[in-house]
């Protein structure tokens, strides 16, 4: 069997000798890996976006080189992140670096910038693989991307997805947090970015509106949806030896037997306030009274201020032993899925849901607030039911494949949730309706020649697509 750094050369030697298009993808902040680790700080949907469009554009007869921040070992694996991780010989990670030898949170990047780009300035000067192609991810992999594009000869064209923007953000966001975000130079930045790059992409009708609105943004938009990854997540039957028993159980105080006997709630996000993991928790001790029988699985990382009131708010609790916590679940995620009886994020800022979206491939019904792109848009289908909240003046609403709940509102989550546990043909029923409503409209394989097209019409002269190599 090759080792580890033997596979590594072999990658490298087919990449440098590749004559694929050359696109370089750069995502700038979070912990991103080949293998994602959700949970961690500003490490989420975006990273996992980057890893399934890289293996896209790849399987379309591209190369491509995903630029990170490095300089810092990783708080997990103790790994120091520097140099070339290779996925094949297609695909490769690069790891930028500033004179800061730790993380920095995506608010606190501006300054960190200048010296990004030059790091990845002298990259690209010394690589032997011409960049075809820049596509660049929220506001700090665009400005690096538009510091370095100009430096380069000739130019690439540049396309950005934002994911989300500072306008969306003011508004979901009281008052009092905007300088703490940073959201007005996030805003700034943005609206400097409209002007630089050749085209944006956008991942939810969400974007393409406060584009349009608040950006007066009237260059082109591309459209590419996050997509699954249906060779992960797709329906599965659950044995009762499987191992995901165990790994559930080594976080809770039940037994793997006692675990199937439970109606699971799963929510697996990064540990961020706009995620209301504590409207979540609260929303479950509620349910939990009156469906003794279900267990919630969400993810936490304690050493975060947020995480700590969540596990305050947790163990405080007097059915704590019905939350099971957890931080790396890369591995297990779409058993994870399969063993749940529905999904559930109160989020009030996402730019898609694609946590959502892989759960609803899974098959299983989806809980979201209103402020969860992909539920609101994608699942509802043809049928909403209204069912008014007891002294509100909201309601929620029942699609074919979720319910919508109003942002912020525990009890209504709470009441969203019980209408699909005590209604078994319901819920049945509804997660058959997301995964018909998800796949296969948002399977990478088709959408990704769309998306290839879109960028050919931009610049006639941009071979961006060409035939896989022979195996």
């Amino acid at each position: 069997m090759k080792s580890t750094s033997q596979k590594q050369k072999e990658f490298q030697t087919g990449f440098e000798q590749s004559q694929r298009t050359h696109i370089v993808m750069v995502t700038n902040h979070g912990m991103h890996n080949w293998n994602i680790v959700p949970g961690l700080p500003d490490t989420g949907g975006q990273n996992v976006f980057v890893n399934q469009l890289s293996q896209a554009l790849a399987d379309s007869g591209c190369r491509v080189t995903v630029f990170n921040r490095g300089g810092y070992p990783h708080p997990t694996t103790g790994d120091f992140r520097e140099g070339i991780l290779y996925r094949d010989k297609h695909q490769r990670l690069v790891f930028l670096t500033d004179n800061t030898p730790n993380f920095i949170p995506k608010e606190q990047m501006a300054p960190h910038i200048p010296e990004l780009a030059q790091s990845l300035i002298r990259f690209l000067s010394s690589d032997p693989a011409p960049t075809n192609l820049f596509i660049s991810h929220y506001w700090d992999g665009a400005e690096i991307g538009r510091l370095c594009a100009c430096a380069l000869n000739p130019t690439p064209l540049h396309i950005w997805i934002p994911h989300s923007l500072g306008f969306i953000k003011k508004q979901n966001v009281s008052p009092e947090q905007w300088d703490k975000l940073a959201i007005d130079q996030r805003i700034s930045i943005e609206q400097t970015l409209c002007t630089e790059v050749d085209a944006i992409v956008s991942t939810s009708s969400l974007i393409m509106e406060s584009l349009k609105n608040q950006y007066k943004y009237r260059k082109p938009v591309l459209d590419l949806p996050p997509c699954i990854d249906t060779d992960r997540f797709y329906p599965r039957k659950i044995h009762p030896e499987n191992p995901i028993w165990t790994y559930i159980s080594q976080h809770c105080d039940l037994s793997p037997s006692q675990l199937q006997s439970k109606k699971i709630i799963t929510e697996i996000s990064r540990t961020d306030s706009t995620k209301r993991k504590d409207v979540l928790i609260k929303a479950f001790l509620k349910l939990n009274k009156d469906f003794p029988d279900t267990l919630l699985l969400t993810s936490i990382d304690p050493d975060e201020a947020v995480g700590r009131e969540l596990m305050h708010l947790i163990n405080s609790a007097d059915n704590k032993k019905n939350i099971a916590v957890f931080s790396n679940v890369y591995n297990q995620l779409p058993d994870l899925y399969a063993v749940s009886s529905l999904y559930c994020t109160p989020s009030i800022m996402e730019g898609f849901g694609m946590s959502a979206q892989e759960a609803a491939a899974t098959g299983i019904p989806i809980v979201a607030s209103n402020r969860v792109p992909f539920a609101v848009e994608f699942l509802m289908g043809n049928r909403i039911d209204k069912r008014k909240l007891d002294g509100k003046n909201e309601s929620l609403l029942i699609g074919e494949g979720a319910v919508i709940v109003p942002a912020d509102d525990a009890e209504g989550l709470a009441e969203a949730m019980a209408i699909l546990l005590d209604n078994e043909q319901l819920r049945l029923s509804m997660g058959r309706a997301a995964y018909r409503l998800t796949i296969p409209a948002f399977s990478w394989k088709d959408r990704i020649k769309g998306f290839l097209q879109q960028i050919k019409n931009l610049d006639s002269n941009q071979a961006v697509c060409g035939k896989p190599d022979q195996p």
